[in-house]
């Protein structure tokens, strides 16, 4: 049986498909999944106004999703049991970049550099998506992505199991594409204080859903659980519980990545595993349909090395205290929403018991971690990828398991 995807409403987005583009670097694990129909460059209908071809394109009909992207939905695949849908991710940002207003004309009017583009807007209030030359954290140009950024994301995900890295899901990159050179020489000239100069790339990639844990998603699972568990029919205590299986050993897996990629770099005389650099799991997975979480950011996954095992142990400690406050935000969730939809009158300690018992039962079959009460304490006792019986750690996920 195949667990369909999800996506949560949002407001419409419109972008204009180009048959040209500078190049594509695809994933050859999902050479299927870039389609004819699919294949393209995509960016905003003004970038077309703006460079004088708003008709030298097809206009797709997508759906907005957090600052930079747009899902489209009528664009799928299947991976095992799996549906995702397809997500580019640098087609235009929303958002003025330095205050809380949704970008429109007048603004862009505001930040041109170029005469001539300058009088192709007509300042007006209509709300509206770009792709900007701003020099964004540095490095990336604001609505896009960077070369180096996409292929980092693409390289991750070519490393991975098509869509799973030993347990950890991802939301794996189809391909990453270079925008034409006149959308990059539009774009360069709207910038509020740094020229970004570089090229401009869009990321391909695939998504169970568009809900995140608590930040930039219309519907996040923390903060509108009633309206997940609607998406999703948790209906029944059965439900819930397999929901929460998933979502735990997901979970649990996203918070061991660094013991599960682990391995020896014998060139080095050190070890290497996945770090997470500058994201976070409350913005950066979104949740499948049947609670397996997948981590969607992938140029934020990069190799770091440890000198020793000591270094091996705090890593791990590391990124696993760094996190499960995001972990336990989801599962207190969907604790606290089980009960009220089943109208339960559980005490916060009963509702924690019924959550160790089922991420205990869940952890047995995860070959890296599990987990263990030691009196009124859960454990997960974590068992690297190589060299478990020197770097094997044990850590309190809670103090107290309730009656």
């Amino acid at each position: 049986m195949t667990v369909s995807s999800v996506h949560a409403p949002n407001d419409a987005a419109e972008l204009l498909r180009l048959d040209e583009w500078q190049g594509t670097v695809g994933n050859p694990q999902l050479r299927q999944a870039w389609t004819e129909e699919l294949a393209g460059a995509y960016v905003p209908r003004l970038t077309g106004k703006v460079g004088g071809w708003a008709e030298n394109g097809n206009v797709v009909h997508g759906i907005c999703d957090d600052n930079r992207s747009v899902l489209l939905p009528q664009h799928r695949f299947i991976i095992g049991d799996r549906e995702y849908f397809t997500s580019i991710k640098g087609c235009g940002a929303q958002f003025d970049a330095f205050t809380h207003q949704q970008l429109d004309e007048g603004i862009l009017k505001g930040i041109c550099h170029d005469n001539a583009m300058h009088s192709r807007l007509n300042g007006s209030s209509e709300k509206v998506r770009f792709i900007t030359g701003e020099r964004w954290y540095g490095k990336s140009p604001y609505g896009a992505q960077a070369p180096d950024n996409a292929l980092l994301a693409l390289l991750a995900s070519m490393g991975a199991d098509v869509n799973q890295i030993a347990g950890f899901h991802i939301c794996p990159l189809i391909a990453a594409v270079r925008l034409p050179k006149e959308v990059e020489r539009i774009a360069s000239q709207f910038f509020w204080y740094r020229k970004y100069d570089g090229g401009y790339w869009q990321e391909f990639r695939l998504m169970p859903s568009n809900i995140r844990l608590y930040f930039q998603s219309p519907v996040t699972f923390g903060m509108n659980t009633d309206i997940a568990f609607s998406l999703f029919h948790l209906d029944s205590m059965q439900a819930c519980e397999r929901f929460l299986a998933n979502l735990s050993r997901s979970s649990l897996a996203a918070l061991t990545l660094f013991a599960r990629s682990l391995r020896q770099d014998a060139k080095n005389g050190r070890y290497l595993g996945l770090e997470y650099q500058d994201v976070w799991l409350d913005k950066d997975a979104v949740i499948a349909p049947d609670g397996v979480l997948h981590f969607a950011d992938l140029e934020g996954l990069e190799d770091e090395p440890a000198s020793s095992t000591q270094q091996v142990k705090e890593r791990i400690r590391s990124q696993f205290f760094k996190h499960v406050y995001e972990v336990n935000f989801a599962l207190e969730a969907l604790a606290v929403q089980t009960d009220r939809m089943l109208a339960l009158r559980r005490s916060h300690h009963e509702r924690r018991a019924w959550l160790m018992d089922v991420m205990e039962k869940a952890s047995r079959s995860d070959g890296y971690v599990r987990l263990e009460r030691e009196g009124n304490r859960m454990m997960a006792i974590v068992e690297p990828a190589v060299d478990a019986d020197r770097l094997t750690v044990e850590m309190e996920l809670f103090s107290e398991v309730g009656n």
